[in-house]
Parts: C-alpha cells; sequence; structure tokens
C-alpha cells in the first residue's frame, strides 16, 4: 500500500506525529512518503492512502493549510483519508477538524479518520510554553498515540473527532476569538513583530521561515503580510530577540521546538 503523508509545522509538532505515523507504516510493509505542504502541489496519484496533520491555530487551521487543501485537484476516485490536528490544548481544537474534512470531503476524499493529538504549546510571545522536560512528556504521550492511530487505521479503524465548545470558554468568547483571528489577527498580527537590541543580525530567522515571509532589512528581519504565525522565528531564535508588539520580551521565558524536528536541514533536502 502506497501511503501519502502531508504536514504542516512551525516548531515541528505536525512533523513528528506524521513522521511516527510514516514509520509505523513502513514497518507494516507500506510503502510511505512524507512531505510539507509547502513542498508539494498534489497528492500522489498512486497514493492508496493519504494522511494530513495540521496544528489548531485559534480554532481553526492555519491560512495556508486551508488554501492548499482548496487548491487540490478532486479525486476521480475516493482514497482513504485521515486527519491528524495537534493541539497545545485538545479541548480547544475548535473547527480545526470539521474545516479540513470537509474540504477533503468537497475533493471526492474519503475521509475515514480524524482525531486530535496533544502536543506542547509553542506560543510563547504571549505565553510561556511547558519547560523542556514538561514538553518531552507531552511529546511522548502523542507518539504514543500517533503509533496506536496509524495502527488502528492499518486495522480498518474508523474515527470521527466530534466537534465540542472549549470549556473554558463561552459560546461568545469562542466564535470571537476564531473570527478575530481568522479575520483581523493574521491580517496584521504580522506587523506586530520586533526585535531587541540582542538581535545580532545572524539571519537565522529568514532562512527558517515556514512561508518565506521574513526579509533582513538593513541587518533586521521584516515580516510580510503572508506570514502565519507558526512562531517558529521567535522558538528557533538563538537570542530570543524575537518579540510582538504589546506583549514585551520573551527573555527568560521557555522557548519550544519538537527536538527531532530540523527544518534547515528538510530544505536543503528538498533543494
Amino acid at each position: 500500500m502506497n501511503v501519502d503523508l502531508i504536514y504542516f509545522s512551525g516548531t515541528g509538532n505536525s512533523y513528528r506525529i506524521l513522521d511516527t505515523c510514516k514509520n509505523i507504516f513502513i514497518q507494516n510493509g507500506c510503502k510511505a512518503t512524507l512531505s510539507s505542504i509547502t513542498d508539494k502541489s498534489n497528492i500522489n496519484e498512486d497514493a492508496h492512502l493519504v494522511g494530513f496533520c495540521f496544528p489548531v491555530y485559534a480554532f481553526g487551521i492555519p491560512r495556508i493549510c486551508r488554501k492548499y487543501l482548496l487548491s487540490l485537484s478532486k479525486s476521480k476516485d475516493p482514497i482513504n483519508t485521515f486527519v491528524l490536528i495537534t493541539a497545545g490544548d485538545p479541548d480547544e481544537s475548535g473547527f480545526s477538524v470539521n474545516e479540513s474534512t470537509t474540504i477533503l470531503k468537497s475533493k471526492g476524499l474519503d475521509v475515514t479518520y480524524s482525531d486530535v493529538i496533544h502536543m506542547p504549546a509553542n506560543w510563547t510571545v504571549s505565553m510561556n510554553p511547558p519547560s523542556k522536560e514538561e514538553a518531552q512528556i507531552i511529546i511522548n504521550n502523542g507518539v504514543t498515540r500517533a503509533k496506536e492511530i496509524a495502527q488502528n487505521i492499518l486495522n480498518g479503524g474508523l474515527h470521527h473527532h466530534a466537534f465540542n465548545y472549549p470549556s473554558r470558554y463561552s459560546k461568545i468568547g469562542f466564535y470571537k476569538d476564531y473570527y478575530l483571528f481568522k479575520w483581523l489577527g493574521l491580517s496584521n498580527l504580522w506587523r506586530d513583530f520586533r526585535t531587541d537590541d540582542t538581535c545580532d543580525s545572524c539571519g537565522l530567522c529568514e532562512k527558517l521561515c515556514s512561508t518565506e515571509s521574513i526579509e533582513i532589512v538593513n541587518g533586521k528581519p521584516k515580516w510580510a503580510n503572508t506570514c502565519e504565525q507558526c512562531m517558529r522565528c521567535v522558538n528557533y531564535c538563538p537570542k530570543q530577540a524575537i518579540y510582538q508588539k504589546g506583549e514585551g520580551s520573551i527573555k527568560g521565558k521557555n522557548t519550544y521546538y519538537e527536538p527531532t524536528f530540523k527544518p534547515l536541514k528538510i530544505k536543503k533536502q528538498k533543494a
């Protein structure tokens, strides 16, 4: 069986989950490929099973993921498909699964499995992610869950994640945050990125950017409106020099990226 696995990841959570699934599929005699949506235009024509994994951003999937799914060619024959969502709090996955499955079904794909997996939060500009020790425990549990899901899918298991309103939100608060981020936040938050005086113009943020939204101008990074707020630049900056206006410096906070995720290495392999 040929398995095509496709992800988008800022700091490695969705990558790690699908890479774990890939290993289980291969161990069971499948041929599996793993690609980022930024490197892949369409689903492999010879795929018998397709899997997607995206992070949840403010109760939905990232804008770039939505655009990618909408750009897919319509499948002539139904293909078994699964959708996994990574979330800092699984209770707050919101519309992420529904958004993904609705589009995939419109493309003629048969979504037979969907679920949400807890992975460490990375929104360092406005919160403090877990410590490395705490993060590793969450990662280990997420990997274990991904292995179980992959094996369940191979065994023909069916599962559909049910939508729920987050327990700490009212319905009004839920919809307010969802629409504010979707229609206003993404349009403006990229303008709020700043660097403090510890920035040494190394240019790593520009090289790492998942959407090529950073350009070094006069030795300092400048963000563009294609920024997805994936927090890769913030969490990988060796000086912790990047922050957002109104939130203050991240100095002294925990930063987070999945330890096995090497975006520069992956980029070089694709080049």
